[in-house]
């Protein structure tokens, strides 16, 4: 019953509005494998009762291997020592040039090595999107496997821990169609690039991108998201300021 309530929801959302925040071609044009490929960089800042005052750096590469499949690959290293690495394969497939309306596929396989708690996590995430010139949006779902090496050592209990078809959503809304040279937009989700909660700790966000030419892109992000580790929330006022830079080639 929950879970119907839930899909319920998710789908009146998906006809309101809509989740994206990387460069957006105008049409699908034949292209040869790593062309408009992109690099980014972006450093963040942070504080929780958890981490307290912590930095991240971000270091992400996007290679368009089809005219529809790009593929991303990211790292992040946080000086809370915790170590994340996001690698995705996204499928896209454009509905009409009019409006940019694109439908999408996305796959995630996101491991994350909290060093401090001496612990690993194994994110596997599918998800459909469809997104158009002011909207973007994802509805999909998460299955997670968690390692505690404390587990093994105190309790000498050698199973990891599961969760399975935890349900994700990704909403973001922007001020101007997404092929402008600078935007703003809103966001309520509960995955980001290195982070996936569950479906009642949603991280918020507000952000502007500017793009001073064809190569070049400026982003800044403020997020109020969830702390701690492994969905257990520590603290839900986490706030976080993240700029960055992206080239695409």
């Amino acid at each position: 019953m929950h879970m119907r309530k839930i899909l319920c929801f998710l789908c009146s959302v998906w006809l309101f509005c809509g989740t994206t925040n990387a460069f957006v071609r105008d049409t699908f044009p034949d292209i040869n494998p790593g062309e408009h490929s992109r690099l980014e960089f972006r450093t963040e800042y942070g504080y929780n009762d958890v981490w307290g005052h912590h930095a991240n750096f971000d270091l992400s590469a996007m290679v368009p291997i089809h005219k529809h499949f790009d593929l991303m690959v990211a790292a992040q290293f946080s000086t809370a020592n915790v170590y994340t690495i996001n690698v995705e394969l996204d499928s896209k497939f454009l509905l009409t040039k009019k409006h940019h309306r694109e439908l999408y596929f996305k796959t995630r396989f996101m491991p994350r090595m909290v060093v401090r708690a001496q612990a690993l996590e194994f994110n596997i995430a599918l998800g459909l999107g469809y997104r158009q010139d002011y909207v973007n949006i994802l509805i999909g779902t998460d299955i997670r496997m968690m390692d505690e090496l404390h587990r093994k050592r105190d309790y000498h209990m050698n199973e990891m821990i599961a969760e399975t078809f935890y349900p994700i959503y990704f909403l973001e809304v922007f001020g101007r169609p997404m092929d402008c040279n600078w935007n703003v937009s809103a966001r309520i989700t509960n995955l980001n690039e290195f982070q996936i909660e569950h479906m009642w700790n949603p991280i918020f966000s507000l952000g502007g991108q500017y793009d001073p030419d064809q190569h070049w892109r400026v982003t800044a992000r403020v997020d109020c998201k969830p702390a701690g580790m492994f969905n257990m929330t520590g603290s839900f006022f986490d706030i976080h300021g993240l700029v960055g830079f992206a080239y695409t080639f």
